[in-house]
């Protein structure tokens, strides 16, 4: 049998370590003298009298220095007074002379810690709380959310993003608090807001040189209550904003909207119980053709504090209930000011629910485009977030250049009174898609008169309709669609033949010019002349004739035309270039005008109203040189005959 050996050392620490533990003095083991000076520290704590209430403590504490309970209490009031070198040496005192008197204190002295900006030791101390604390879940959910935002910190610390602010001039920023701005599509002016003791809707334009002018109140908008936060359709006819406390009101603050008419802007209302609620509506962002309206609110039905929603207009044009865009954006935080960029696929917003900086710090999503959803938000970043709060982000067509509001000077760091508006270079990776806006005009094809119509474009591999517009009788339509893809630009009327149009965006470069649609509609009336109309969105796969998934589109306005006009019949003809020989090509334009016949016998049109035929190389609209006169000469095209015909 052999004998354990002991290391004496060992033994003399274990001995000290369970002295110093017995050693802890307890409220009740005071004097009466020290009880008396102890409830006397405590009731200045209460009064706020901290400096006066520490003098109590350390008299106590000279007395009694095992007296644990007092040297945390006066750790805490040091920490209160931000005196926190002394309250980290106090709470590291107290844990060496009685490790397991209570886990807040370790808790307590991670805070200290990250008041000083030590977020490594910070998250220390913050795991040994959570290891220890055993009684309290909802504190130990909040220790990690801590640990993980102090462990971002100093990751963000040592890689910062590239940064650099500038006040915006004069014409923009005054003695009073200016925020909230939003930017015209082709960045030609802002409209803000500004606090002259109340809110009010201000709007500045550019000069030639890309100078901002003097700014001017909306007038027909502003009134003697509070316009606040906003957003407006691209078009510049729709706007929504925010105003509180209303007698027509649901809540706390809710969405109110007004559109132009003659020139003028009608007389706001409130957007409905549908979309506001008893609660808090605010912060609202228009998609460019007005359709679909995100913004942020406070319901019963939230994930968190705030969460950010989303509401579209039905097919009466009316707004829907809204949805709350779920857990991959909205946290059990607050979730607030949402910027859709006009890509479509980009989100903005800021949050106190996640890992970051500050209380709110901003982030950014990307939308899947094809599953449709969106994805895990990005902290954009060191120094953009900072230990304040930060908050909206708007970012301009091109994606370069980004503008918020904020109270504090970027160079000296420090508060400046008042909150003014900024902006910046927004680094490549944070950066939108860029987009490219689109102008463009209605008329009728015979008088040259402009008309009205519904205006929709579609994304050509998600299907996705990225805008749609019921224009006015000016037949003007304005939006942006995101740059490196295709597109299909699709014109309604009723009395009139449809317009369909595909436009590749996948190689522009220049991102400031608009690219322009001129529609000219037919009338039904007309629809029997011989001239072809160009079936812009039928594809088929390449030296096939079965169709693409993207022709569903322009298949279902051929059914709706066809149901429309129950005398009328239509020619499906296909075309192609010269590559091959004739046989093989007149072979494969009739099996594609056939399948397009197919896809609409299978849609319920009987056969006698379609005809198929096959013009192969034959009649080609350009040269077949080149590849772009190629692929115009590869086209499917119809007529329409009259049914005795």
């Amino acid at each position: 049998m052999t004998k354990k050996m002991y290391n004496p050392l060992l033994l003399l620490l274990l001995l000290a370590a369970e002295m110093l533990h017995s050693q802890v003095t307890t409220s009740g083991q005071l004097s009466t003298k020290d009880n008396k000076l102890y409830i006397e520290a405590k009731k200045l704590t209460l009064k706020g009298e901290l400096n006066k209430s520490n003098k109590k403590y350390e008299e106590l504490l000279k007395a009694n220095p095992f007296f644990i309970e007092g040297i945390l209490r006066l750790a805490t009031n040091y920490h209160s007074v931000k005196e926190y070198k002394k309250s980290e040496t106090l709470f590291k005192e107290a844990i060496k002379k009685a490790p397991d008197f209570d886990s807040e204190m370790y808790y307590s002295l991670a805070m200290v810690l990250r008041d000083q900006q030590k977020n490594s030791e910070a998250v220390n101390q913050l795991e040994s709380y959570i290891e220890k604390d055993k009684k309290n879940p909802l504190k130990v959910k909040k220790a990690k959310f801590i640990s993980e935002e102090l462990k971002f910190r100093e990751y963000a610390y040592k890689n910062p993003v590239p940064f650099i602010s500038k006040r915006l001039d004069e014409n923009i920023n005054t003695k009073q608090s200016e925020y909230s701005p939003s930017l015209s599509l082709d960045d030609s002016g802002m409209i803000f807001t500004r606090n002259n003791g109340q809110e009010d809707l201000y709007f500045v334009k550019k000069d030639s040189v890309g100078k901002y002018m003097v700014s001017t109140p909306l007038i027909g908008l502003n009134t003697t209550q509070n316009e606040g936060a906003h957003t407006m359709s691209a078009d510049g006819k729709f706007l929504v904003f925010t105003a509180c406390d209303r007698r027509d009101s649901y809540g706390s603050c809710d969405l109110y909207s007004a559109t132009i008419l003659d020139g003028k802007w009608t007389k706001p209302v409130n957007m409905g119980q549908k979309v506001n609620n008893a609660g808090w509506d605010s912060q609202p962002q228009l998609t460019p053709d007005g359709r679909t309206l995100y913004f942020s609110s406070k319901r019963k039905e939230n994930i968190g504090g705030a969460d950010i929603w989303m509401t579209w207009r039905d097919e009466k044009n009316a707004w829907v209930k809204p949805v709350n865009l779920g857990p991959n954006i909205n946290t059990e935080g607050n979730d607030e000011t949402p910027f859709l960029h006009p890509d479509g696929q980009t989100l903005y917003f800021r949050t106190d629910g996640r890992p970051g900086m500050g209380s709110f710090d901003i982030y950014y999503s990307r939308k899947d485009s094809l599953k449709g959803q969106w994805q895990t938000p990005v902290n954009i970043g060191y120094p953009i977030n900072t230990e304040n709060q930060e908050g909206g982000l708007v970012v301009s067509l091109d994606g370069q250049k980004a503008y918020y509001a904020s109270d504090i000077d970027p160079h000296t760091g420090k508060s400046t009174g008042n909150l003014d508006i900024y902006s910046f270079d927004l680094y490549e990776k944070a950066r939108p898609q860029p987009s490219v806006f689109v102008k463009g005009s209605i008329k009728d094809a015979i008088s040259g008169t402009a008309i009205d119509g519904l205006v929709s474009i579609i994304e050509m591999v998600s299907g996705e309709k990225t805008f749609m517009l019921k224009t006015d009788i000016d037949g003007t339509f304005l939006t942006s669609v995101s740059a490196k893809k295709m597109y299909a630009c699709i014109v309604q009327k009723e009395g009139y033949r449809y317009y369909t149009r595909n436009f590749d965006l996948r190689q522009i470069t220049n991102f400031t010019e608009p690219f322009i649609l001129d529609v000219q509609l037919t009338p039904e009336s007309k629809m029997t002349d011989t001239q072809p109309v160009i079936l812009q969105n039928i594809f088929f796969k390449t030296g096939s004739s079965e169709l693409l998934p993207e022709s569903s589109t322009e298949i279902d306005l051929l059914y709706q035309l066809l149901l429309k006009n129950p005398t009328v019949g239509i020619r499906i003809t296909g075309h192609t270039d010269n590559v091959g020989s004739d046989t093989d090509n007149l072979k494969l334009s009739t099996a594609r005008a056939q399948a397009v016949v197919a896809a609409l016998v299978n849609k319920g049109i009987p056969k006698e109203k379609l005809k198929a035929e096959g013009k192969g190389e034959s009649m080609p609209i350009d040269t077949n040189d080149t590849e772009a006169g190629r692929q115009k000469n590869r086209r499917t095209e119809f007529v329409v005959f009259k049914m005795n015909e």
